[in-house]
């Protein structure tokens, strides 16, 4: 943990972020974003960012630090890493949950990896909510949650992909009771459905499968990260205030 710059006058105005999967090429779009306004950012990775990108954050003005967490925490972990930022940042006004582990196989496949699938459950679902958990209890009245999901929670068109589209549909489902429990206190509980991004060239899929959920969307282009971090900060600003238990979707029209 490396906290640089305090400045005790702009800890008790600025906002703080938590963004989880900082490192990935949707989070460093998302945590850029947020730092151009001006946003405190609590950095969760599994691996310690470089000198030259932490300091590209905090050229604007923005305090930053970083914290390593594993790809699926429980809820005791979620809580300690909760307790950490706000130790080193004093609150927590904005979460970005950030996570995706993508094992496709049809359902009669006799070699299905059971552990991998298991692994997909434990980061796509049960991390998340125990981050949101874990956050929701300390968070500023008024903050925002925002759960990044995808669009195959609504419609799979593929085979081997209904272990995946189930957590992402889970995911949905929570963000949408949670939106219930937290409303009375101002927070809003939103979710960023995203189709096929230029990031996810790292899930190893082929260059035909990448192709195929090209052509598959209404735009016919894959996303772009920067495109998913200005839905993120549009459900994270001032704007979005009378916004939550909803889906937002980034995907190109797949979904149309």
């Amino acid at each position: 943990m490396d906290v640089v710059g305090r400045n005790p006058d702009r800890e008790a105005t600025s906002r703080v972020a938590l963004v989880t999967r900082a490192s990935s090429e949707i989070g460093i779009a998302t945590v850029q974003a947020l730092a151009r306004t001006g946003t405190d950012l609590a950095l969760a990775v599994e691996t310690e960012p470089t000198p030259h990108f932490m300091e590209s954050l905090r050229s604007y003005g923005s305090r930053v630090v970083w914290f390593p967490i594993t790809g699926s925490p429980n809820g005791v972990q979620a809580t300690q890493l909760v307790r950490a930022v706000i130790a080193a940042l004093g609150r927590i006004d904005v979460l970005v949950a950030n996570t995706i582990r993508r094992v496709e196989g049809q359902i009669d496949d006799e070699d299905v990896d059971e552990d991998a699938l298991e692994d997909q459950m434990a980061t796509d679902v049960r991390s998340v909510i125990s981050i949101i958990k874990a956050a929701a209890k300390s968070m500023s009245d008024g903050g925002r949650v925002i759960a990044l999901g995808s669009c195959l929670a609504d419609r799979v068109g593929t085979p081997g992909l209904a272990d995946f589209a189930a957590t992402r549909a889970a995911v949905a489902a929570f963000c949408k009771g949670a939106a219930h429990d937290l409303g009375p206190r101002g927070i809003t509980v939103n979710v960023v459905q995203i189709g096929a991004i230029e990031s996810q060239t790292d899930r190893g899929l082929s260059r035909e499968m990448l192709a195929a959920e090209r052509d598959a969307n209404a735009l016919r282009r894959l996303g772009r990260p920067s495109e998913v971090a200005d839905a993120i900060m549009f459900l994270a600003g001032p704007g979005s205030a009378f916004i939550t238990g909803t889906i937002l979707n980034v995907d190109g029209g797949y979904s149309a």
